[in-house]
């Protein structure tokens, strides 16, 4: 009787239960609830694929609804890459955007994403090597107006990299076309696209030291252009390497930073220098003259 118990409690759970270890995996994360299902560009589920396809996966869709307070209005999901750490909480491993923030239509279908201009798995890769068997988890954070980032609880999906190639690992099947979804990034950078060519420019820089990070917290490193904010969310995309703790931010790139620093240190110098030499001057001309000793006289 308690075997049969146990086996209806498996069934009723299903794939994709909070806090589940994937068999296989070398780690758990006691926040997941629901797995992430991703599509190609023709709407197809794939399972598999090349690290330096570009971008990563036309969409990404969430086994679960969206619950209470994420599901109204305004809703919007993010795709997030994490590198897994057994060191380390999950809500302390580094991470990246894969995707900036996305408007989509079904609540009981939570998607995000990309465009031309989103960048390969491999960016991630590069810049946080997997450390465990080649694992790195893709999370899928929701936000709506009003509510900060829902980073406590949310549906992921385990990767497995190997050389140049991917491979989920779990999961479970999903509707790549179970409703409609917009990238912000589209629509703030007119004529992007998934049908648009991948942009060249530079528009992802770096960033360094502490701040508001892509998930929230006190950041570490930094590349991009931000994460969505709690109050309907902002374009962009961005990384950490750091403990998520704080509110989400903007990461701001290196070039906008440390390459100002020795010219704004040099001004200052100068200018502090100026004002010593004028300080100087005012008081010496302020100073009042010594008096002349009397010339000496000779009686005769």
């Amino acid at each position: 009787m308690v075997a049969v118990t146990v086996i209806f409690l498996l069934m009723a759970a299903g794939p994709g239960t909070s806090g589940a270890a994937t068999p296989g995996v070398p780690y758990a994360d006691p926040n997941v609830s629901g797995y992430i299902g991703l599509c190609n560009q023709a709407g197809q589920q794939i399972t598999s694929g090349s690290t330096t396809a570009t971008p990563f996966v036309w969409r990404a869709v969430s086994s679960k609804p969206a619950p209470a307070g994420y599901n109204g209005a305004g809703r919007s999901a993010t795709l997030m890459a994490y590198l897994p750490m057994k060191v380390l909480p999950p809500g302390d491993w580094s991470s990246e955007q894969l995707t900036a923030t996305s408007r989509y239509s079904n609540p009981d279908s939570p998607m995000a994403a990309a465009t031309a201009n989103d960048e390969s798995l491999q960016t991630f890769v590069n810049d946080f090597p997997p450390e465990l068997d080649g694992f790195v988890q893709l999370r899928l954070y929701l936000s709506a107006p009003d509510q900060e980032a829902l980073v406590t609880q949310y549906p992921a999906l385990d990767i497995q990299v190997t050389g140049t190639t991917w491979q989920a690992i779990g999961g479970g099947s999903v509707n790549c076309n179970s409703g409609t979804v917009t990238s912000i990034e589209s629509l703030v950078q007119p004529g992007t696209s998934s049908t648009t060519a991948p942009y060249r420019g530079t528009a992802t820089g770096r960033s360094a030291g502490a701040g508001s990070n892509s998930t929230g917290g006190s950041g570490g490193s930094g590349r991009g252009k931000g994460f969505p904010g709690g109050a309907g969310g902002s374009a962009g995309k961005g990384t950490s390497s750091g403990v998520h703790a704080g509110s989400p931010g903007v990461a701001v790139p290196a070039s906008e930073t440390t390459n100002h620093v020795p010219l704004v240190a040099a001004i200052v110098i100068a200018a502090l220098a100026v004002l010593m030499t004028l300080l100087f001057l005012f008081i010496r001309r302020r100073r009042p003259s010594e008096p002349t000793p009397p010339t000496p006289t000779t009686s005769s």
